[in-house]
């Protein structure tokens, strides 16, 4: 099914064999554009010129930036350190926390039971006494 031409043709590009011809037919709207507007040429003029003295330039770039990077990392390490120590603060209060309401729920869960336990108890039919006892069911 995927193989049909009609299928497939709706989402193909107009692409020519010779490669020129299609490079300029996709380039013709940028340079059109272009030339209307002379700050992108100058932009990336300038763009390429500052790429090819930093390309000449790169060993001394890497000898003078290598103290501010590993600056970095270090800074970088002690503020994940720092992170780590409260994720682990964080969760043994959350920890805490939710065992104190836990038992908080527990405890009020009980004191309900008992309430509504009483109520049942005092409501029981006549018909049962007191040494009524519920049977096991296996």
């Amino acid at each position: 099914m995927t193989d049909l031409q009609e299928r497939l043709a709706r989402y193909r590009l107009p692409l020519k064999r010779d490669h020129l011809k299609q490079a300029r037919d996709y380039a013709a709207p940028a340079a059109r554009f272009a030339s209307r507007n002379p700050v992108l040429l100058i932009g990336a003029g300038v763009l390429a010129i500052a790429g090819i003295v930093a390309f000449t330039n790169r060993k001394k770039i890497a000898a003078k930036a290598s103290p501010m990077i590993e600056d970095a990392k270090v800074k970088g390490q002690a503020l994940m350190d720092d992170a780590a120590a409260k994720s682990h603060e964080l969760l043994d209060a959350a920890k805490a926390q939710g065992q104190e309401l836990l038992e908080t729920a527990k405890a009020q869960g009980q004191a309900l039971g008992e309430k509504v336990g009483e109520k049942v108890r005092g409501r029981r039919p006549a018909t049962i006494g007191n040494d009524y006892t519920p049977t096991d069911i296996h």
